[in-house]
């Protein structure tokens, strides 16, 4: 569970004022470390795109719908699929054989805290939302490094990401959703 509420942090990261893409692709390193002081590493690749749409009523007015696909492969320790939409998370974990689906809790709202995110220094943010701090840091190239925070559950979560491509073109957005092996166990959560 503290790896789901982790990830749906992260889908909703990239919904923030800050300069960020409208697609990517980057590996990343996670530790999430309990109050215990006992550290999971987990590492893999996301990609991540966003589209969006200006759809324009009969009497004029603009509406700007965006959606937003991610998708997180774990490699190590386990091997996972996870991806969302914005709204639902589906957990394909393959050594359990299982998939487990979710909606995405609206009270943990990623894009108000990048909204509310000060810089405090050249490459550093700070937020404070909700009484939870979160620190995120860019590059040279102000693309996404790195995301520290601690959850409700008092883990200390850090996530690192290394080589970041930003705005590819053309994008492949092939394997951006799981696909539900069909043997395996089905969770509604």
């Amino acid at each position: 569970m503290k790896l789901i509420f982790t990830i749906s942090i992260m889908a909703m990261a990239l919904n923030a004022d800050m300069a960020l893409p409208n697609n990517f692709e980057t590996d990343f390193n996670q530790t999430i470390t309990n109050d215990k002081g006992k550290a999971i590493e987990y590492s893999g690749n996301v990609k991540f795109k966003q589209e969006k749409t200006i759809l324009v009523n009969e009497s004029g007015s603009e509406t700007e719908i965006s959606s937003k696909l991610f998708k997180w492969n774990y490699k190590s320790p386990t091997q996972k699929e996870v991806c969302t939409d914005g709204l639902q998370l589906i957990v394909i974990d393959h050594d359990l054989e299982q998939v487990s689906r979710y909606l995405i809790d609206e009270g943990l709202d990623l894009e108000e805290v990048l909204k509310v995110a000060q810089k405090i220094s050249k490459k550093d943010y700070k937020a404070l939302y909700r009484e939870v701090e979160y620190l995120i840091t860019v590059d040279d190239n102000e693309k996404l490094k790195k995301i520290f925070y601690t959850d409700s559950l008092d883990n200390r979560v850090r996530i690192l990401f290394e080589n970041m491509n930003y705005d590819i073109k053309p994008f492949d957005d092939r394997g951006l959703e799981c696909e539900e092996p069909k043997d395996y166990d089905i969770i509604e959560g």
